[in-house]
């Protein structure tokens, strides 16, 4: 039985003026039911029916009546319709001279016709397989730029849209010093989320804010996504219940994500949600009723809302003498018009900053999505909790080397974006071999471990504020700290910090994880790994900071289920 890499279905040109030719490779590859075999007997004919078909193998006679088989060869490199496909010489001349031109013009292979049966249909299936994993690379960069070029045409809107709100920043006018401060800060603010790429930074970053602004004890940002309302962003729960709710009336977020109107309620009102009234939307997802509230929409260009941010219990706002310290309840009534007025002001700021981090966000969940359809291991699941996993252990190792949160944030965000595209070089790689069943032989890993060089090519053209961080730890992420990794055999701090905090996380989930060919590692099993492998695979200090922190890294894993 004949055994092949191919799964897909794939054309041969046979270009030859002699018709048992084409016939006898009918018969050779009747036992490959991907392969479609079309004959052309006239040179003259030959380029026009390579390019309609776009075989992925061409089988080319250089001795034809009406034209050279040698100037063939080089008009097909010519054409990018062909730029994939593979070309093979097919000839009954051994002459070395005759080969070593045929190479110089392009052929990928040279047979003198026929070879036997069976070393015939495996040259075959290789240049299939080469031509048709070179097909999916291109198309895998097409993609890429495509997405690329839709991200720099809306920046440029997003930015046109940050320049008229900093405009109408700097026309606000307030009286009170306590208000002249808070603008300041708005205004801060605006340059400071725009640098922000990575949207799960960027929520954390735009509520805690905006709690601090308006001086409440707690707040949850909500996204519009599906057609329902997600609490992407929570700061002051108890206990999370739900996250989750309706786009509709039903709830006073679902109110102000439908008609873009703020909403902002008294003791009295907050008394009567979820009673006689709908509820806020907050409750479950913060754990406690409200005694007042301001819901703010997010709305981006056109008057669309994003979602909104709901803010509860407004005490009374720090002075610059007072600081950060906001105990004190403000009134009963909690927040005013002056808070009204200034989250508003900073939440269309913040529009402009989660659509431009979405669009980010969209990109790379279409490559990752790409990565997936070929390595059905390489889950949205998987790289959401390496990154989530890659950002707690940076934020321990800043905790142990003195690194402000100030600092860290724009890092954290690069670092957050080049975790989740770790592995999207496998793109790259051909499905007979990220799909291999079984162990790979030394030549198919050879082949593998080209993913990380793949990886840091798809971002070298790329100009954002990520491309430098993601190719370094798409190349460098199965580098080992003892120097034995690849693709460099780059040794214990030449390996760049990022690379090896992903290594770190990037083990733990696979060791986590229940698999087809696997169960899940108990949590002392896997403590051991990285003990003993502390200083030879691992960073040793980021390892331990992994172990010493092993409950909190299960916590995060188990937010992202498969």
């Amino acid at each position: 039985m004949n055994t092949h890499t191919v799964s897909q279905p794939f054309t041969v040109l046979i270009v030859d003026d002699q018709p048992i030719v084409g016939e006898s490779v009918r018969r050779l590859l009747s036992v490959v039911p991907e392969a479609r075999v079309e004959v052309c007997m006239r040179a003259v004919d030959a380029l026009a029916m390579a390019c309609a078909l776009r075989p992925a193998v061409i089988l080319q006679d250089i001795n034809m009546p009406d034209g050279d088989g040698l100037d063939l060869l080089e008009r097909y490199r010519w054409e990018s319709a062909l730029a994939e496909s593979s070309i093979v010489v097919l000839s009954a001349e051994e002459h070395a001279a005759t080969k070593a031109e045929a190479f110089a013009r392009g052929a990928d292979d040279y047979l003198v016709k026929l070879p036997p049966a069976q070393e015939f249909v495996a040259r075959v299936l290789h240049h299939a397989d080469a031509a048709l994993a070179k097909r999916e690379r291109s198309q895998a960069f097409r993609s890429l730029e495509r997405v690329e070029r839709d991200l720099a045409r809306r920046n440029t809107l997003l930015d046109q849209a940050n320049a008229q709100l900093a405009a109408s920043n700097r026309d606000l006018v307030v009286d009170a010093d306590t208000q002249r401060e808070r603008l300041d800060r708005i205004a801060q603010l605006s340059s400071e989320l725009a640098r922000v790429q990575d949207l799960d930074i960027l929520l954390g970053r735009i509520l805690s804010e905006a709690v601090l602004l308006a001086g409440s004890r707690a707040g949850v940002v909500f996204l519009v996504e599906d057609g329902r309302l997600h609490a992407a962003e929570i700061v002051g729960a108890t206990e999370i219940r739900s996250r989750e709710l309706a786009l509709d009336a039903s709830t006073i977020a679902g109110e102000v994500a439908i008609s873009a109107d703020i909403i902002r309620l008294g003791s009295d009102a907050c008394a009567l949600a979820g009673r006689s009234a709908p509820p806020i939307g907050t409750e479950q997802a913060l754990g406690f009723q409200a005694s007042s509230a301001l819901v703010v929409p997010i709305i981006r260009a056109g008057d669309r809302a994003l979602g909104c941010i709901a803010l509860i219990d407004g005490f009374s706002r720090p002075s610059s003498s007072a600081g950060h310290d906001a105990q004190t309840r403000r009134s009963t009534d909690g927040f005013d018009e002056s808070d009204e007025r200034l989250v508003a002001h900073f939440a269309s700021l913040a529009a402009v900053a989660i659509e431009r981090a979405q669009l980010v966000r969209s990109m790379i969940l279409r490559m990752i999505a790409m990565a997936e359809l070929r390595d059905p291991t390489e889950t949205a699941g998987h790289v959401g909790r390496v990154a989530d996993l890659s950002i707690m252990i940076y934020d321990r190792w800043c905790e142990a080397h003195g690194v402000s949160s100030v600092s860290s944030m724009r890092t954290r965000d690069s670092l957050r974006i080049g975790a989740l595209l770790h592995d999207v070089g496998k793109v790259g790689i051909s499905d007979a071999i990220l799909k291999k069943p079984g162990k790979l032989d030394d030549a198919e890993f050879a082949e593998m471990k080209k993913h990380t060089i793949v990886g840091a090519e798809l971002f070298a053209g790329i100009r954002t504020d990520f491309d430098e961080c993601a190719a370094e730890v798409a190349l460098c992420h199965h580098e080992r700290w003892d120097g034995k990794g690849y693709p460099r055999g780059l040794a214990g701090d030449a390996i760049p910090l990022f690379a090896r905090i992903v290594a770190v996380a990037d083990v733990f989930d696979a060791l986590s994880s229940k698999r087809v060919y696997k169960e899940a590692w108990p949590r002392e099993k896997i403590a051991v790994v990285f003990v003993e492998e502390a200083g030879t695979h691992f960073d040793p200090e980021l390892a331990a900071l992994l172990v010493a922190n092993q409950l909190e890294a299960e916590a995060l894993r188990a937010r992202r289920p498969d």
